[in-house]
């Protein structure tokens, strides 16, 4: 594979990225960029009989906010505003609030599952409770606009991070915006209110205060550690990061360039801070209310949950006959674009981290949000510039009409409480919880999994048969015997052997064609979006 020749003198490149760190969010910094394009601009465009620095202060603040630059990040905050409006119901939601509702009740921890009958009493792992607690609160205050705003925000902060580290390698805003963009196009499968959220969140920080330590080696590497514990806290998935951290590090020791890969080799004082971290990393992992079994947790998910993984929709494979698989070609397709035909040179561990994070997303689609962080500041060094943007010669007018129309579109189109109830009613059954609510049914409920925390949360009263927590149900064999009754393998046994008095399942699925032709079963309710069966020979009625 030919990745071009190689630079010259690859640390005078390096040195060309260099800058003090401001007071906060050093790893963000733009300042250099920002300098240059002032200082074109204040060359060829003069105040006439006024000095630079006396200039009208509106005036200057016209010039330093509407640029082009600008106008991107606007554009591209309106899509994350766009994508997270239409995304707000999610399976895991609803049993998310309720562990937050009982935490701020009870002033602990669940510890043991007491949502549903089939594993009630296990020993149980709240391993997003941070998480659950912001989206909670958000919910109290403005109820789902609350959390749509909480989710909002967290995506696109990862957007406006994502472009900002794709500035950092190029000059060319356009082609950082682009790629920003593709990398969002990947990282859709994970946008809706999730915890997961904040764990993405953690690992951009993360990977942006590394790669400004990689280019300038200065960077507050003192934030990793607090991140990696608000990380464990918030979401599992902090191996991720380790992993980050591990390539980062190690590919740093290779002394010498690999054939056209170049190495940059870390100095004995730059690995020292890096040990330093990453001890001081791993150490804060345990400061969690589970200790060690928190640490475990991703493990177990590994070990344990072969079931979870195997059959989970976001741990499958990569489909590349639908739209999400037209993206990963896409980026596919530029991946092997740069790499044969290279503008720059590659470096090691950008070779490295492009191979992990596209195994990880290839195989478990879950990751494609990974792969979208990763891959944009990466591949937009490689590609260069693609548009003759120059600062100096800024179309400021076009620019502010720009952000003014998105500002305008932001306010105009933020969701009201019908939009949002709109969306779960359409993924949800909201007529069959109201229906339970008005007609009560005795002893048992068989539901399908995706609905087991939005019952959970609408109908405290009545224990589940399964939600998509997973672990416990796995742990338990409940996992298993819900997907035999759903694809009809021992459906019946399996029914009585619960003790399943009466079933809540959507109305169009070869389970509820099953239960309509079976005389053990009566429908009692039906809608576009959920059927109620229950057992002809059972002694529960309406209360």
């Amino acid at each position: 594979m030919n990745f071009g020749h190689v630079a010259h003198d690859y640390t005078a490149c390096r040195q060309s990225d260099r800058v003090p760190p401001p007071a906060t969010l050093p790893f963000l910094d733009l300042s250099e960029h920002r300098a240059k394009m002032t200082s074109a601009a204040t060359a060829t465009e003069p105040v006439p009989g006024r000095a630079a620095g006396q200039e009208n202060w509106l005036r200057r603040a016209f010039r330093g906010l509407f640029t082009f630059p600008a106008a991107i990040l606007a554009i591209l905050v309106a899509k994350a505003f766009w994508t997270c409006r239409d995304r707000i119901a999610d399976t895991d939601l609803w049993w998310h609030l309720r562990n937050a509702q009982y935490m701020l009740a009870h002033r602990s921890l669940p510890t043991t599952d007491t949502y549903s009958f089939t594993a009630a009493g296990s020993p149980w792992i709240d391993h997003s409770w941070l998480s659950e607690v912001i989206y909670y609160s958000a919910y109290r205050t403005l109820g789902l606009r609350g959390v749509f705003v909480i989710f909002t925000l967290a995506v696109a902060t990862l957007t406006i991070v994502t472009f900002f580290l794709c500035m950092k390698r190029t000059r060319d805003p356009f082609a950082a915006g682009v790629m920003t963009i593709l990398g969002g196009l990947l990282a859709m499968v994970g946008f809706t209110p999730r915890a997961q959220n904040f764990g993405w969140l953690c690992f951009v920080a993360v990977f942006a205060i590394l790669l400004r330590f990689r280019s300038a080696r200065e960077a507050p590497l003192w934030l990793i550690p607090p991140l990696f514990c608000l990380w464990i806290n918030c979401h599992p998935g902090w191996p991720m990061g380790i992993v980050l951290f591990a390539i980062m590090l190690l590919s740093g020791l290779i002394k010498n360039d690999i054939g056209q890969l170049a190495a940059d080799p870390w100095r004995a004082s730059d690995l020292k801070k890096l040990a330093v971290t990453a001890g001081l990393s791993v150490a804060a992992l345990f400061i969690n209310p589970f200790g060690w079994r928190l640490v475990l947790y991703p493990f177990d998910v590994l070990l344990r949950q072969k079931l979870n993984v195997a059959l989970g929709d976001e741990w499958a494979s990569v489909n590349f006959n639908d739209s999400r698989g037209v993206f990963v070609i896409i980026m596919l397709a530029v991946v092997f674009a740069t790499a044969f035909l290279p503008r720059k040179q590659w470096r090691i561990d950008d070779v490295i981290l492009t191979a992990f994070v596209m195994y990880c997303g290839l195989s478990h689609i879950r990751f494609l949000v990974l792969t979208g962080i990763v891959l944009p500041p990466i591949l937009v060094n490689q590609i260069g510039n693609v548009s003759s943007y120059n600062p100096a010669h800024e179309r400021r007018i076009v620019n502010a009409i720009i952000i003014t129309v998105v500002a305008a579109m932001l306010i105009a189109g933020f969701p009201t409480q019908q939009v949002l109830d709109t969306q779960v009613s359409a993924l949800f059954p909201v007529g069959a919880v109201s229906f339970l609510n008005s007609h009560p049914q005795k002893g048992n409920i068989f539901n399908q999994y995706e609905w087991g925390g939005f019952l959970e949360w609408n109908l405290p009263q009545v224990p589940t048969f399964i939600d998509s927590r997973t672990d416990i149900f796995e742990y338990k064999g409940v996992l298993r015997d819900y997907f035999a009754i759903s694809t009809f393998s021992d459906s019946q046994k399996l029914l009585d052997k619960y003790k399943i008095t009466y079933i809540v399942y959507p109305t169009h699925t070869p389970l509820a064609y099953f239960l309509a032709n079976n005389a053990r079963w009566e429908q009692i309710y039906q809608d576009n979006q959920a059927v109620i069966y229950r057992r002809r020979d059972s002694v529960a009625g309406h209360s």
